[in-house]
Parts: structure tokens; C-alpha cells; sequence
């Protein structure tokens, strides 16, 4: 027989010393500490300012169990992409050159595994949208029981006639409660307006556990990148860590895609001297990362191109 408080737990209704009482399962993580099991978070920023690049990244590190600096370390989950404004093509040919760049053989078969993409292309049908019941019973009768994160690419491509008046969201917010209950994460890409700030009902926001606005920064001439700022402008966990703003730059280098996330201002040409130190005196390349807040990688690459220019002038 169910005790009273299971009965009222169930119902919604619970005191608090009961609840503090309760042995909660701990939530997972999908991502480091701010993509977990539940959380519904939301990435804006302008049109060719760097979304869907940094959406893949995230799917890919979810799925193939990879570091991404600053978050934290993939779980090796499965994670379905729905995409609604690129052709299949250039999906598949982003996918390829990320895909290139991870030199860990089991890690790229659990990519390869996990890494699930919903396409118009692929369906031969417009399927619907997210802000009617009949475009979400379609569009969940496509998500599989497995997936643990779902990412949204972007909320004005999977919405009817690109609303996104508060009507239109109250739909969109009983769909995404009902993933959450689900054990599903969600991650809704969006566009920014003329002010600069996610496009919309400020509603938009209420739901969220993360909020992830991006910015559009010069290009690197040398490298003809995509480079954006990134700023937490929403953190509902403590994750003092993600308070500072980051500068992420997205490149093609050979058959493969390369990136880095680094601190705001942060030039790692100006630190390199400092690495080489950190290095000679025994650390290694990831507790340099560290100490400086940046990725292992980058600290990899920055000190490979130490060497080189030291090889030439040598020689």
C-alpha cells in the first residue's frame, strides 16, 4: 500500500520537511554543469552569426563524449538535431568537417551512433511545426525514446509563418514541459532582433535554466573565421565559472573543422611565452588550460606555432 506522502508527492503536493527528506536521484549531466537531463536552454544571436555552428559543436561533444571548453565534458548521449532552414548537403558537409577534426576513433563511432539529424530533406514533407499539436505529434513521432537532448535549429524555421507572439509560445511551452517530464533536454536556437536581444515575447525566457547570447566579432583575416562573443545572460544553477564572456572562433583548416572558446580580450599569442614556462616546468598541456582558462587544444596549438616560428629562425 502507497503511504500518504507518495500519494501527495504524486499528486504535485509536497511540505518541505518531507521534501528534504526525500533521496532525489541526482540530475545527470549531458554537458558539464549547465546541460543536464531536464534543462531547457536557449542560444540567440544574429543570422550568419555563428548558431548553428556552435548548436553542431554542442550536439557533436554531447554525443561523442568530448571536452568543450568552457562547459565541461560530454556524456555520450543521444542527441537529435532538428534542423529547418539548411539543405541536407551543407548539414552533412558541416557534419563532415567536424567530424574530421576528432582523432579518437571510438569517440567518432559514438558520434556516429548518437548524433541523430531531422531534416526536411530527409522526410521529402514540410512535417509542421512546434507551435501546433499536429506539428509536434509529427515531429515527436520522429524523436526516438533515446534521445536526451533535442536541440531546436531554430525557433523561427519550426514555427508557423515564424510567430512568436505569446500564443504562439504558450504551445511551444506545454511541448517543451512535457520533454522535461520526459527526462529530455532541450536547446532552442534563435534569432536576435535589431536591439540586439533574442527576438520575441520576453516569455521566451521564464522556462529557461540557461539563456546563451551571441555576438558577431571581426574576422580573423589570416584564418577567414566565424568569430562571435558568447555571454551567459541566464544561469539558473550557480555556475560561477560561466559569468565571464568568452570569444569563440570557428575556421576550415584542410579537410577538417577547427575552433576554439577562449575568455573575452584573451590573445593566445601573447601567452604563449607564458605556456612554454608552464610547460618547461612539467605541467601538463590541460592543467596549463586551467590555470589560463582556456582548452587543452588551444594550448596545444598555440605552443606548436611557438615551435614552428623558433624552428624557422633557427634555420
Amino acid at each position: 500500500m502507497n503511504t500518504g506522502k507518495n500519494y501527495i508527492a504524486r499528486r504535485g503536493l509536497i511540505n518541505l520537511g518531507d521534501m528534504l527528506a526525500l533521496s532525489l536521484v541526482a540530475e545527470t549531466s549531458l554537458l558539464g554543469r549547465m546541460i543536464l537531463e531536464k534543462s531547457i536552454g536557449l542560444i540567440a544571436g544574429p543570422r550568419g552569426g555563428g548558431k548553428s555552428w556552435l548548436a553542431m559543436i554542442i550536439a557533436y561533444s554531447v554525443a561523442a563524449g568530448k571536452l568543450l571548453h568552457p562547459w565541461g565534458i560530454g556524456v555520450g548521449a543521444s542527441v537529435v538535431l532538428l534542423d529547418g532552414e539548411m539543405r541536407a548537403a551543407s548539414v552533412q558537409e558541416r557534419f563532415r568537417l567536424l567530424h574530421a577534426f576528432n582523432a579518437d576513433s571510438e569517440s567518432q563511432s559514438m558520434a556516429q551512433k548518437n548524433v541523430q539529424i531531422v531534416s526536411r530533406d530527409f522526410v521529402g514533407d514540410p512535417i509542421g511545426s512546434i507551435d501546433t499539436e499536429e506539428g509536434q505529434r509529427k515531429l515527436d513521432e520522429l524523436i526516438p525514446d533515446s534521445a536526451k537532448l533535442v536541440i531546436v535549429d531554430n525557433l523561427s524555421a519550426w514555427t508557423s509563418g515564424g510567430r512568436e507572439d505569446s500564443g504562439s509560445w504558450a504551445l511551444i511551452k506545454n511541448w517543451l514541459i512535457k520533454k522535461r517530464l520526459r527526462g529530455i533536454a532541450v536547446l532552442l536556437i534563435h534569432h536576435t532582433g535589431k536591439n540586439g536581444q533574442q527576438r520575441g515575447s520576453s516569455m521566451h525566457e521564464d522556462l529557461l535554466d540557461y539563456s546563451i547570447l551571441l555576438s558577431p566579432l571581426q574576422s580573423d583575416t589570416e584564418r577567414q573565421d566565424t568569430r562571435f562573443g558568447i555571454e551567459h545572460t541566464k544561469l539558473r544553477d550557480h555556475l560561477p565559472e560561466l559569468r565571464q564572456k568568452y570569444e569563440c572562433s570557428v575556421w576550415n583548416e584542410g579537410e577538417s573543422l577547427h575552433f576554439e572558446i577562449v575568455p573575452a580580450g584573451f590573445n593566445p599569442s601573447q601567452h604563449e611565452i607564458e605556456m612554454l614556462r608552464m610547460r618547461d616546468d612539467g605541467m601538463s598541456m590541460e592543467d596549463i588550460g586551467l590555470a589560463l582558462g582556456i582548452s587543452k587544444s588551444t594550448v596545444s596549438r598555440a605552443l606548436k606555432k611557438l615551435r614552428e616560428r623558433t624552428s624557422e629562425t633557427v634555420s
